[in-house]
């Protein structure tokens, strides 16, 4: 990680804390004195002058120092709180605010300190100068705070997330009664249409009908008139009228119900796009560049390739295109693993490069784009390609398939067999693939994600590696089916097509299709849930699933549609339940359960669900959990240690490490003493007390460099002592050295 990178870091820890304290100071203003809001000031103070000495910001580290020391005066009650004090907390914020904004612009401080701000606490501190009242009021902060970025905790956006899942159900849902409102008018127009038909048929034929001749006239005031000088009506042709009446106002009721139904189908499609609107920019807020991951496995890649004496070149595109926080974390180990192999095996050596007539630096080629809602990374390099025939070698030797098997499948399903557990062994490992073991944790890995990846190669040009991934796992997009009269859905990342059962006659009784000079295995579904008794399956849908490579078809009865939802997990009662990923609830309030399509078919490759741990993913000399409740402190000290091939982990309080501790091995632990929720000597006496740990190591690192801080750490359990600032020094003789046992692997 560059400088650049890690004062990113402290700008974003300094814009939250200098925004905290002038927060505490309005509340002092406001309120005067309270000692809840003091403690926060000082450790704010002392976090901001800790982060501060890290990068060798030191006239930010300077105030930050003596507004603490005066914080801390006045928590131990050697000087007394008095409203005039908060002209010169201004006046430091202030110029904590100008020197932080300067490194924001320029990535340095430029502006000299306030002699007179810091002359003026030092005073206060040692009872030699307060200033009246008066003189603090007309005092304002001259440099607007920075609030260019929020800190929001993860598991916040994911609360978000979660109520946007459930909103989508309610949008489903009115979506579904949308769907039966116009069904039901277009029944009620249908049958006004019928009515007003048969009505106006009637009137037509009957309407200007003359009474009968022999039918007596009660009313007398038709005596003086003839049948020709005035019409007469009987009850009959009154009914009639009043029936053509309410038709007409059928008619009007329909209009206007299909006027408002209108209105209500647009008021429901501005709905639908504020909720998608909605669910783009809470998921955005969970998103990274990729970029930012690429540069770092280049970094990586280029002191691997200097080890193994190869020159290399790496082009990145798109590194602008963003994904989701957790796919971001994930994607770095099975990257770096086919990196690692492209150098190890594929890219050869300059000279040999040379007598193959290629230019001595190898390329490696590293294209990131967005298709849809998944994002495609294309990982390729002109080395020695893979030995197809070689692969198919080892797959017929291994019993992944038959010579028969082997003679007629396709070249990408060959390749595919490079991810199977033991397919290569230590004697095969430099065959003219260059591809080593360890590739089923990527497949893995992308498989956990619901992702795929496919091999491409040509013998001594290219290999490439093709990962399609979801770009969130937020929100899930599912194809639903029916079977057996049941709703069913199923990841549609897997899907690579939809064709109708009917032409292919031949897929029920030889289970199998051919298709695109491909043959692929199929499976009925009904099959493998229910007894489909005997029942001869005439009409249905193919689906064709693309697991890395190997296509699969499953014949269901019927395509319902597409489902954006969120898919929640059984929990442990129905754990069991392995085919299914969970369920999500449709628009009808019906839960619809998901399917795992890989373990429909992982009886036929079941390298796709080993365990991770199985792999030489990479190794480390040691683990070490370093605990700070300061960003920049925990992401620089990850730096240098990453650097000194240890795997860390982070904490930002001891509660956090304790969780950490229960679900991960850690051969040393770093921890500040100063943090809130749990403290250091908390946290440590906490470690000591579980006997699983009474023999790991524990290393103190903080800003506070007394006697008193250090006996005290020494006396709960620690083993080493460094003061921030640190240096390599300090790193190598308190951590490195401490790390003496075996390599481990992860």
């Amino acid at each position: 990680m560059d400088k650049s990178e890690l004062i990113r870091y402290f700008l974003l820890e300094a814009e939250e804390h200098i925004n905290t304290l002038i927060e505490g100071i309005e509340e002092l203003e406001t309120k005067g004195y309270d000692k809840e809001t003091i403690e926060s000031l000082f450790r704010t103070t002392h976090t901001l002058k800790g982060s501060a000495s890290l990068f060798n910001f030191n006239k930010t580290a300077t105030i930050s120092h003596r507004l603490e020391d005066f914080f801390e005066s006045i928590l131990n009650e050697e000087i007394n709180y008095n409203d005039s004090f908060l002209y010169w907390i201004k006046k430091a914020i202030d110029a904590i605010l100008l020197l932080v904004n300067e490194v924001r612009e320029t990535g340095e401080e430029k502006s000299e300190i306030d002699e007179e701000v810091i002359k003026s606490i030092d005073n206060i501190i040692h009872k030699k100068q307060i200033l009246s009242i008066e003189q603090y009021k007309t005092s304002v902060f001259k440099t607007s705070p920075m609030i260019n970025t929020v800190r929001v905790e993860i598991e916040a956006i994911d609360s978000i997330i979660a109520s946007l899942g459930e909103t989508l159900v309610h949008k489903n849902t009115i979506l579904d009664k949308e769907k039966e409102l116009f069904n039901i008018i277009e029944e009620i127009q249908n049958s006004g249409k019928r009515l007003i038909k048969e009505i106006t048929d009637f009137s037509d034929r009957y309407w200007l009908s003359t009474q009968n001749k022999n039918e007596k006239v009660f009313d007398s005031f038709f005596t003086d008139f003839s049948d020709l000088e005035f019409d007469r009506y009987d009850e009959y042709h009154i009914f009639l009228r009043k029936i053509q009446e309410i038709t007409n106002d059928i008619t009007e009721g329909i209009n206007s119900l299909f006027i408002f139904s209108e209105h209500l189908s647009s008021n429901l499609k501005s709905l639908n796009r504020e909720i998608n609107h909605l669910k783009n920019s809470l998921i955005e807020i969970r998103m990274l560049p990729i970029g930012k991951l690429l540069h770092r496995l280049s970094e990586a890649i280029k002191n691997i390739a200097k080890t193994h004496g190869k020159i290399i070149e790496i082009e990145i595109k798109g590194a602008e295109v963003k994904i989701d926080k957790p796919i971001f974390d994930a994607l770095y180990e099975p990257m770096l693993h086919i990196l690692r192999n492209s150098i190890k095996h594929g890219i050869e050596y300059p000279e040999e490069r040379i007598i193959k007539g290629k230019e001595q630096t190898g390329h490696i080629k590293i294209y990131v784009r967005k298709e849809g809602k998944h994002i495609i990374i294309t990982i390729q390099d002109d080395g020695k390609g893979i030995d197809i025939d070689k692969v198919k070698e080892i797959a017929i030797q291994k019993n992944f398939i038959t010579p028969e098997h082997a003679s007629f499948i396709s070249k990408e399903e060959i390749l595919s067999y490079i991810f199977a557990p033991g397919f290569s062994t230590s004697e095969e490992i430099d065959f003219q693939s260059g591809r080593g073991m360890g590739l089923t944790i990527v497949k893995t890995t992308i498989s956990k994600l619901k992702g795929t990846i496919e091999v491409f190669s040509k013998p001594d040009k290219e290999t490439s590696f093709i990962i399609k991934i979801p770009q969130s796992l937020s929100i899930s997009n599912l194809l639903t089916f029916n079977a057996h009269n049941l709703n069913f859905a199923i990841p549609i990342n897997y899907v690579e097509e939809i064709l109708t059962l009917e032409d292919f006659p031949q897929a029920i009784t030889e289970r199998n299709i051919n298709h695109k000079n491909r043959t692929i295995p199929v499976k009925v579904f009904s099959e493998i849930l229910f007894s489909t008794n005997g029942k001869k399956i005439e009409k249905g849908y193919v689906i064709v699933f693309n697991f890395s490579g190997i296509r699969k078809g499953l014949i269901v009865d019927e395509i319902s549609g597409y489902e954006e939802a969120t898919v929640h997990s059984f929990g442990k009662f129905l754990e069991g339940l392995t085919q299914y990923l969970g369920y999500f609830i449709s628009g009808k309030g019906i839960p619809i359960y998901v399917i795992d399509p890989l373990k429909l078919f992982e009886e036929e490759f079941m390298f796709i669900t080993i365990s991770p741990k199985i792999s030489e993913s990479f190794t480390y000399k040691g683990s070490v959990l370093v605990v700070d409740d300061s960003i920049s402190v925990r992401k620089t000290l990850q730096s240098v240690l990453e650097n000194k091939k240890l795997k860390v982990y982070t904490a930002k309080d001891g509660v956090e490490a304790l969780n950490l501790l229960e679900n991960n091995k850690v051969d040393l632990i770093v921890t500040d003493l100063e943090m809130p929720v749990m403290h250091g000597y908390e946290f440590i006496s906490r470690v000591r007390k579980d006997p699983r740990f009474k023999n790991l190591p524990i290393v103190v690192l903080t800003s506070r460099g007394t006697k008193k801080h250090e006996e005290k750490a020494i006396a709960a359990g620690a083993d080493g002592f460094i003061v921030k600032p640190f240096d390599e020094k300090s790193i190598e003789e308190q951590i490195i050295n401490r790390l003496s046992q075996p390599e481990l692997h992860y």
